[in-house]
Parts: structure tokens; sequence; C-alpha cells
């Protein structure tokens, strides 16, 4: 059996699940995608598992203000940031984050990551629906921090991006092209870790939830067990035509258990935010640590969290790094990109297969002005094309979580063709030629 056959099987499948979504003609907005990974389900009589927002509206108020819009980013980026979570956590933390209970305004999720296709993935855990992030080195977040953490986390949309979504995966299946985000779309994820407030000091009096994770590194423990992970990072994304260059406004926030405040939310401290990546400005590119270049005019870091004299309290939540030459990235994310850098890259082949992030593999003292230039350069928002290694990826207009989502949907076509091919009587083999196995692209590597 030949390549052609291969996609009859894929076309039979994306049939297959249109029919199984016959409902979307008399009510387009419903939907009923997996919610977690059904490798590792809840135990049975398990009461109220992780359920996705996927009522994704058929339309959306284009005439709406959000409160950030009278805010000027450039001139006041603390005042910003802090009115865009300020709307992200109204009504969210009364229901705990079951979002779809939000009596002030619903949010919804990105469907199909709940499974990534690969034994001990990082697909939806059955608690809270975290996915799993990129791992945080010994030392990274504290100087007590003697071994390595894992993170776990969960995205949320508003209803201009739960629209988008609903429209990329209306049919079931995802249409790459069809995600352009309207003016207004916000997103904001919840970044948990295994850490302990022994190990990383600003920790203590964070948010906690029990998540049903890996023990360690998912290479040497792929079994899941209940543990409680706590609130380390909140980043923000917004849709804002202000950004010129790129469309889109980036934030990050840190836990800080020794700051001030009445509440977990008011302990969160700005990070950072960034309308851009400073293109063509590879100064400090080879410079490790926490700084603040004053070179990047897109980029602004608080810097009450880069460690000096005169920050020194110790437990503190310093930055022990932000992205590439100062620019902005949380302390969960990888030292070597940017916020920009890698939500830029947010793009698909038409078989599925997602664009790289990035560099993560050299070590920043030696990283290549090349590099830089392949992957800080400019991207415009929307649903246009980028070239890697001469072939075009469709973007997903900056959402990592669309673009994992489309690789894992047809990841998981390709596995379903490969187990239903026929096999040959005379030699027990398939009769086709193995389907393609899509790399997973992550910010722990290429």
């Amino acid at each position: 059996m030949d390549v052609k056959k291969i996609f009859i099987f894929l076309l039979i499948g994306s049939a297959a699940a249109c029919i199984s979504l016959m409902g979307l003609k008399e009510k387009p907005n419903h939907f009923n995608f997996p919610s977690y990974n059904p490798n590792y389900p809840p135990p049975a009589g398990y009461a109220n598992p992780f359920s996705l927002s996927q009522d994704y509206p058929d339309s959306f108020d284009a005439n709406a203000t959000y409160p950030w819009q009278t805010i000027d980013f450039h001139t006041n980026p603390m005042g910003y940031i802090k009115s865009v979570l300020k709307y992200d956590l109204e009504g969210n933390v009364d229901v705990d984050f079951v979002v779809q209970h939000n009596a002030v305004r619903k949010w919804y999720h990105a469907p199909w990551l709940h499974d990534d296709s690969r034994h001990a993935g990082n697909g939806r855990e059955y608690i809270h629906g975290l996915t799993r992030e990129r791992a945080t080195p010994v030392g990274e977040l504290d100087e007590k921090q003697d071994v390595p953490l894992e993170n776990w986390a969960i995205g949320f949309y508003n209803e201009p991006g739960g629209y988008t979504i609903g429209q990329v995966w209306k049919n079931g299946s995802p249409a790459i092209g069809a995600a352009a985000f309207p003016e207004g779309t916000t997103a904001f994820k919840l970044l948990f870790t295994d850490a302990t407030p022994d190990k990383v000091r600003f920790l203590q009096g964070s948010k906690e939830w029990t998540a049903n994770i890996y023990l360690c590194d998912r290479s040497k423990c792929n079994e899941r067990v209940n543990r409680t992970v706590r609130l380390l990072q909140v980043d923000i994304a917004v849709k804002d035509k202000r950004s010129l260059k790129t469309g889109w406004v980036f934030g990050t926030f840190v836990y800080d258990g020794f700051a001030p405040g009445a509440t977990i939310w008011d302990r969160l401290v700005p990070v950072g935010l960034t309308w851009g990546d400073d293109t063509g400005v590879p100064d400090m590119i080879n410079t490790a640590g926490s700084f603040v270049n004053p070179k990047l005019k897109e980029t602004f870091l608080n810097p009450a969290l880069v460690k000096s004299a005169a920050n020194s309290d110790p437990g503190s939540a310093y930055m022990h790094h932000f992205g590439l030459g100062g620019r902005l990235n949380g302390p969960v994310d990888n030292p070597s990109s940017s916020c920009n850098s890698c939500h830029g890259r947010a793009a698909n082949l038409l078989n599925g297969q997602a664009a790289s992030m990035g560099n993560f593999s050299t070590a920043i003292t030696a990283y290549p002005l090349s590099d830089f230039e392949k992957y800080f350069t400019t991207i415009r928002s929307g649903n246009g094309q980028i070239i890697q290694g001469g072939k075009t990826f469709i973007q997903s207009d900056y959402s990592l979580q669309l673009t994992d989502g489309i690789r894992n949907y047809y990841q998981h076509q390709y596995v379903i063709a490969n187990k239903n091919s026929p096999t040959n009587p005379a030699t027990g083999k398939k009769e086709a030629k193995p389907a393609p196995n899509l790399k997973l692209v992550t910010r722990d590597g290429n």
C-alpha cells in the first residue's frame, strides 16, 4: 500500500470525526473534544474531573471595549499589565478557574492538548487540565533549589479568542490558516511548579492545587501520581493594534511570597511587558543571567526583580534570567528565547508539523548571531506564512496552543492510519509505508 492509501485512511478518520460532531450543524458552538489524557484517566468514581470549556461562541461583540485600551503600554507598562491581569482574574478566582462557570464572563480552553501521542507525554492531567511545560534545571529559581523541577500549566481565552478557536475547529478537524484573532482577544496562563518553599523560598503562601503529574522528568518517571503544585508564574497576551510590529502585547508575573499584599493575587509581581522583539539588536545576546539591556526599546523589565546590591533580600523572587539579550521571558521559560520569538513561530505545515521555535541547545555564551537573526526577526500577527528550511508553515496568529493542538490532532490521525493499515498475510507485515511521525516542538529543545 502506498502513501496515497494512507491519506485515504486519514480522510476516513476525519470523516468519522465529522460524523461524531454532526451536532455542530444544529448548534455550531457545541463540541465534544476530550478533556484529559486517556492514558492517565481518573480512578473509577472520581467526582468532577477536569472538563474542557469548549462551547465556543459563534459570534462576539466587535464593539466591546477593554480596560487596558485606555492605557499606553509604552509609557505605563505596569499599569497596562495590571489592568489586563485584573480583567483576567475577575470571576475566575471565585470559581477556582473552572472558567465555564465564571459569572462575569466565560473563558475557553484550546482543544487537542490532552494527548500528544507519546508514551509519558505532556497531555492534560485529569484534575485541573494542566499540561507539562519546560522543566526547570537545578538552581534556576533559587540558590536552595538543588533538584530539577516539573512545571505544569493551563491557559484560557476570552470571548473573541474563544470565537477564533471555534472557527479553527468548527468541523471537528483543524482548519489550518483560520486563526486570526480579533482586536481585544486576551489569553492568560497559570503555571504551577512541584517546587516546595524550602527549595524555592518565595513560593511561601502560594496557591496550591493537586495535580496528577510525574514524580520527575517524564524520561525517567513515566507514571503519574497526585502531587501538590504551587503557582509560580502567570502569563498574559493581548491582541492590541497599538503594537504596530507584531499586533500582540505579552506580559508575565512571578509570585513572590515576600511581596506585600493581602491575597495571593496581590503578591503577583510584574516581570515585564513586551510589544516586539527588537529585531536587529544583537547586543548582549551572549550575556547570561539577569539584567536590563538599555538598547532594547520594545521590552520593559521590572528593575526591582534584577538581583543587585540594592535588591538582595534573601529568598525574594529575583529573576535568575530573563530572555535572550535581556528580552522578556518568565522564570519557567527558556532563557535562550523570548515571548515573541516563541509565539511568533506558532505555525504548522499542512501535514500538521509545527515550526521550530528556537535554538535551545546552545549555551547563551555561544549563541550564534545567525540563529538570533533566524529566530528573532519580527513576524506580523495573523494567519500568514513563515518559511523554515525551505518549507512553508501557516501561522496560528501567535497561539502555540492552537499550533500544538493541530500537531497533536494530525499525529493522532497518523497513528490510527498506521494501526489500521492492512497486514500482508504472506509476510505478516503492514502493507503501507509508515505514516509520518510529527516532531513535538517544545521549549526543552528543537
